[in-house]
């Protein structure tokens, strides 16, 4: 199924969950990632079970340290 990450196209695999898109299909590390998905944050504990649907608009934010 195709999927925006960050306003980029992405295929990513039938029946990926959140979790699974972060970490198997991405492989970025999950620590201090915030995620949206069609302009709702989605709390890190439900990325295992939330599962991702054809034109999903994801958005990840990274926390990055500065002042």
């Amino acid at each position: 199924m195709n999927i925006l990450i960050n306003q980029q196209s992405r295929d990513i695999p039938d029946s990926c969950s959140l979790e699974q898109l972060l970490t198997q299909v991405l492989g970025i590390p999950v620590a201090g990632l915030a995620v949206a998905v069609d302009q709702t944050v989605i709390p890190s504990t439900e990325w295992p079970a939330y599962m991702l649907c054809e034109a999903d608009n994801v958005m990840l934010i990274r926390a990055t340290q500065g002042g």
